[in-house]
């Protein structure tokens, strides 16, 4: 059963924001400010699982994951996320079928996404169709244009390629924020702490796009406070650990963060991951990774 919200005017922004960058950004910003020009609520539609996987193949991942794009489009505003299943029954729905349960859900004052923005069955609708639609209604439609970097086109695409070679950097550019990992940390084998180095591990959700693997400097916030984090982002070959996830060590902190949700921000490629001989030789190793975080400074 659909919601009732007729008596709001509301103000929907319409995309699939995967990874929430600059362009996204523009999109989300232009939305906010129409609504507060019209004493409105916004509304951000996204879907709330994996979308190119189910239209592209089991391949296809996701710079963020649902839970992590409700973070940063709340951040930006959004007063309402309409998660949309990523499911047959939604995927078959026409383009006219799609506003009219939009309409029926909202009442919309205005539309706003990007130049390229599909939707309906086999994707069949564009911004043409929300036009033609919204100007019988007598409703507003707002096209952003898309924003380039490089003289090219801001798009996920481009992040993932950057993610993938290691260029953090790069892709948080064009992200607009520092890209970032959430889980639930939880207890391993405490061969860190043993070592001076105690970590925090969460695992790699199946569907997040991997980053290359390596040893990355990163950040957390705890507490009220940051904290800046050597992260190992794949295996653990000195200890013939092939299972891939997150090990962090937070510099400075010496708090319990079992079974607790973090979020932590990946600023820069440290260095490959290596298999070292002895763990003399990764204490070593660890201690100058710890140096080259604390010095940097990437906020």
């Amino acid at each position: 059963m659909l919601d009732n919200n007729q008596n709001i005017k509301t103000v929907i922004s319409l995309g699939y924001f995967d990874s929430v960058h600059n362009g996204h950004r523009k999109v989300i910003s232009t939305a906010r400010k129409y609504a507060d020009e019209k004493n409105a609520k916004l509304v951000v539609f996204t879907f709330g699982g994996n979308l190119k996987a189910v239209l592209r193949g089991e391949d296809e991942k996701s710079v963020y994951m649902p839970n992590e794009r409700e973070i940063l489009l709340k951040e930006l505003g959004a007063d309402e996320i309409y998660f949309a299943p990523v499911d047959f029954n939604f995927l078959s729905i026409g383009k006219l079928a799609f506003l009219n349960l939009l309409n029926r859900k909202y009442n919309i004052c205005c539309y706003v996404s990007g130049t390229d923005y599909r939707f309906g069955k086999f994707g069949k609708g564009n911004v043409d169709d929300i036009k033609r639609f919204a100007g019988e209604k007598g409703q507003d439609v707002i096209i952003v244009d898309d924003v380039e970097y490089g003289d090219k086109k801001i798009s996920t695409t481009r992040i993932k390629k950057l993610l993938e070679s290691g260029d953090v950097k790069g892709a948080n550019v064009l992200l607009g924020k520092p890209y970032f990992i959430s889980g639930t940390v939880f207890e391993d084998r405490k061969i860190g702490h043993e070592l001076g180095f105690p970590t925090v591990n969460i695992n790699l959700t199946e569907d997040k796009f991997r980053l290359k693997d390596g040893v990355y400097q990163g950040r957390v916030n705890l507490d009220g406070k940051s904290y800046k984090t050597v992260i190992n982002y794949g295996a653990r070959p000195t200890f013939n650990l092939n299972e891939k996830l997150v090990e962090a060590h937070v510099i400075g902190f010496n708090g319990c963060l079992y079974g607790k949700e973090i979020i932590l921000y990946v600023d820069a490629f440290i260095r490959e991951i290596q298999k070292f001989k002895s763990r003399d030789e990764l204490m070593a190793q660890l201690a100058k990774d710890c140096l080259t975080a604390g010095e940097n400074d990437y906020d």
